[in-house]
């Protein structure tokens, strides 16, 4: 098919798609269970999806798509109504499926949608021969498997290394690897093994994005992890294969992923209901931007309303000026009048009729901002609706994890699934994709048992792993809950030590919640060995920063032996809501309307103190009681009471969780279109965005689950507090930068890189950093212009900078430092141990 033709079909053919996947992976493990508890029409129904996805696939001309879609067909004739399908070729199916799904998500990226290993897929669905070229790089990739194994084997262990932030020869450690895979892509270039090939020299480049460290090594080590599990997949080996030589016996075979009869039930019933489709499919984006323009008209409506007041105002200060004018003429016609008092009657008479007509025009413009008030009201709400669907949509796609992920493993796991009928904003659902992928494989990776080990525990061999979506009012809740072993403070805190997140003597001063919130950090992961589930050092963090994003939070509870519980707070929905505006000195912040219970007065009575912690008395109960402005980093202000007056306060409540904050003022209550912050201020954990009030004055929205936390300081992440600042090394020599970056990582600081003073200013502009250590002779712009363009600049004036350099006069010491270096260093000091020193005396705080 023509590519400009395609790419204008591709976003309703990945949207039908994914929703034809999702369907038929739920009707193929229904075909697991026996036949007499099925739905009749389940089987009938399962192959007109397939065969319909396999004609939109050879429409446009994606043979891997078709190829595999046809042969999971042919595999649905041979199903005998009367038996259980197998699990092998239940297996085999969502495999395939898997598979199609990673092809559109390279569509989505603008690349081919081809699909990795589609010779495998087709072997493992029956249609091994169909493929020649393909079936041939699989039998020569199986050639390489005791060359590839050990290869493999040595670039996991790499990748193990390069994930933490304390890498002895981060540099040299990178080069070996990447010398390894281009072994393995050698090999297999002349074994004429094209995909072992192709994913070998992925992890090379993989790899070599892994040497300059900081951020963009996160992403580039999942990439890296992803790349050598599609290696393990391509050389035919499992993933127990580094294991085969040792006596440990193979893992027990998985019973099948367990769904509720109800589940089944309801899954058959929306295929019946789904046989006619009246829906119009339309653009997120058509929705985005149609629901922004619906939520600035309202907005435009509150400011129509405050103009109308104004014209109102306007109005009752021209019924005094007549009737001014009306006592001024009647004291002229005491006195005599005249040819003055017959113009000032004129005038009133005029004033009077404009007065009429003003008051007419205030009531129409008021009525006619009733209506297009309501009709904006009406208009949002069929938006809204537009936008919420079943949370089925993120919930169903987990079984189909849950079973691939058990299998991998060896586990037995029951999925049950609670509040698929629960509707949530589209975007919210899309941005849960990700962060319930993560949770449900960490529950099974981590939380579940193996069934032996279930059994000497006194549990049974499957783990059960719930999943459940709760309303709450205007938010809703996210619940990932298993029954394994539970979460282990100790070991989270030796591996956040071990892992250079904290020192020792930090870890060994956090609380058990403490403890168990690092495991939210990047770069967190208990596992040593990098596996396809688990080990990339990247997982939960995305979903606290989802949920952060989401104007939400995520927390984990446990208890021992018995299982883990991750809660995943979120608003309902993203759209427009109700602000209480309040107002802490000459500060005007607004909070979220739904978590504000009550504003109240309170008497100096009313205060008391409970083991060295301020509460106040409401309704019978004791509550953390806290002043707003500390708690959003504000100088603390003198309270009324300490004036001997009332206090005024909100009681912020969401759960169980009540916390009581001291204000100045309640401002008033408005409409909000919470817009995002910048990126220099997402760090900020209180702030939840900002927003434009009816008087265009912008204002900060609070972030009330934060509030909530800041009274619980147990509950308080600690990593902040101990996280060593970042560095960035800028210098025109690679061995010179990576020497000194390699000094700097020993002594546990991050660091980034760049090349030159330009380079180093787009660094700045992406990436905070703490302390900046340049060269002085660099191409494009040296140090000196560095530091001289950081020091104009209002947000970098104040990071400390320290030139390096060969040059040794004074002049040029005086040069440097009148251009506003901190510090001066010659290069041969740096050996020497003198750039540890001088930086840590620019930031006392991190030595």
């Amino acid at each position: 098919m023509d590519p400009q033709l395609l790419r204008s079909i591709w976003p309703v053919f990945a949207a039908e798609t994914r929703e034809q996947i999702q369907a038929i992976g739920s009707k193929v493990l229904g075909l697991e269970q026996p036949a007499a508890s099925r739905d009749p029409d389940l089987l009938p129904s399962l192959k007109r999806v397939v065969h319909s996805l396999k004609g939109s696939a050879a429409s446009l001309g994606l043979d891997d798509i078709e190829r595999l879609v046809h042969a999971i067909e042919d595999g649905l004739s041979h199903v005998n109504l009367e038996e259980p399908i197998s699990r092998t070729a239940v297996e085999a199916m969502l495999r395939g499926l898997s598979a199609i799904e990673n092809a559109l998500n390279r569509g989505d990226a603008g690349e081919a949608p081809v699909v990795d290993g589609v010779a495998a897929l087709l072997t493992a669905l029956g249609h091994g021969g169909e493929v020649s070229s393909s079936s041939d790089d699989a039998t020569d990739s199986g050639a390489l498997g005791g060359e590839g194994l050990k290869i493999l084997s040595a670039l996991e262990a790499a990748l193990g290394r390069l994930v933490s932030p304390k890498v002895e020869d981060r540099a040299g450690a990178v080069r070996a690897a990447v010398e390894r895979a281009h072994a393995l892509r050698q090999s297999a270039e002349a074994a004429q093994a094209e995909q072992v090939a192709a994913l070998a020299e992925a992890a090379a480049l993989g790899f070599t994005r892994m040497e300059e460290g900081g951020d963009a090594a996160g992403q580039a080590a999942s990439e890296v992890a992803g790349a050598l599990v599609d290696l393990r997949a391509a050389l035919g080996l499992s993933e127990d294969s580094s294991d085969s030589q040792s006596s440990t016996p193979a893992p027990v075979a998985p019973t099948p992923v367990v769904a509720k009869p109800a589940a089944r039930a309801t899954t058959a019933a929306e295929g019946r209901a789904g046989a006619v489709d009246r829906a119009v499919r339309v653009s997120v984006k058509t929705l985005d931007s149609l629901a922004l323009q619906v939520e600035h008209l309202v907005a435009g409506r509150a400011q129509a309303g405050r103009r109308t007041e104004s014209f109102r105002a306007l109005t009752d200060q021209a019924h005094e000026v007549l009737l001014h004018l009306e006592r001024s003429a009647s004291q002229l016609a005491l006195s005599g009048g005249g040819t003055a008092l017959e113009q000032l009657r004129a005038g009133v008479s005029l004033m009077r009729n404009m007065q009429k007509r003003l008051l007419e025009q205030a009531k129409e413009a008021h009525r006619d901002g009733e209506q297009h008030a309501l009709v904006a009201q009406v208009v949002r709400d069929d938006l809204r609706d537009l936008r919420m669907v079943p949370a089925s949509q993120v919930l169903e796609p987990l079984r189909r994890t849950v079973r691939e992920t058990a299998s991998r493993l060896g586990k037995e796991v029951v999925l049950e699934l609670g509040g698929t009928d629960v509707r949530l904003d589209r975007r919210i659902v899309d941005a849960l994709k990700d962060p319930l992928v993560h949770l449900v494989r960490n529950a099974i990776d981590h939380g579940l048992e193996m069934p032996e080990g279930r059994r000497a525990a006194g549990k049974p061999d499957s783990g059960r792993l719930t999943v459940r979506v709760e309303a709450r009012g205007t938010r809703i809740g996210v619940i990932v809950e298993d029954d394994g072993a539970g979460l282990d403070p100790v070991r989270v805190r030796a591996t956040a030590v071990r892992r250079g997140l904290m020192t020792q003597d930090a870890a060994d001063k956090l609380t058990d919640p403490q403890a168990a919130r690092l495991i939210f950090q990047p770069g967190f992961s208990t596992r040593e060995e990098v596996t396809s589930t688990s080990g990339r050092g990247v997982g939960l963090d995305v979903v606290l920063a989802t949920a952060q994003r989401l104007q939400g939070s995520a927390d984990v509870e446990y208890t021992p032996g018995k299982g883990t519980r991750f809660i995943v707070d979120l608003p309902l929905t993203l759209a427009a809501a109700l602000g209480l505006l309040v107002r802490t000195g000459n500060t005007i912040t607004a909070i979220p309307s739904d978590t504000v219970k009550r504003v109240l007065r309170l008497d100096k009575d009313d205060i008391g103190t409970v083991a060295g912690r301020v509460v106040a008395r409401l309704d019978g109960e004791q509550l953390t009681f806290l002043t707003l402005s500390e708690a959003i980093g504000l100088p603390r202000l003198e309270l009324a009471l300490e004036s001997g007056r009332r206090q005024t306060a909100v009681l912020l409540a969401l759960g169980e969780e009540r916390v009581l904050y001291a204000i100045d003022e309640v401002v008033g209550q408005q409409e909000l279109v919470v817009r995002a912050l910048g990126k220099h201020l997402q760090g900020v954990p209180h702030l939840a965005g900002a927003a434009v009030l009816d008087d265009g004055r912008v204002v900060p929205v609070l972030n009330a689950l934060e509030l909530l936390r800041a009274a619980k300081p147990e509950m308080r992440s600690p990593v902040g507090e101990t996280k060593m600042p970042r560095i960035l090394v800028c210098d025109d020599s690679l061995t010179t930068r990576f020497a000194m970056k390699s000094l700097l990582e020993i002594a546990g600081y991050p660091v980034v890189t760049a090349a030159d003073g330009e380079e180093a200013w787009s660094v700045l502009d992406r990436v905070h950093c703490q302390l900046v250590v340049s060269d002085w002779q660099m191409p494009r712009l040296d140090g000196v212009g560095l530091a001289r363009r950081m020091k104009r600049h209002p947000m970098f004036r104040r990071t400390p900078i320290i030139l390096v350099t060969s040059l040794d006069s004074q002049e040029d010491r005086m040069e440097g430092l009148e251009a506003g270096a901190d510090g001066y260093l010659v290069k041969r000091e740096v050996e020497r141990g003198k750039l540890l020193e001088l930086v840590r005396q620019l930031l006392p705080s991190s030595g």
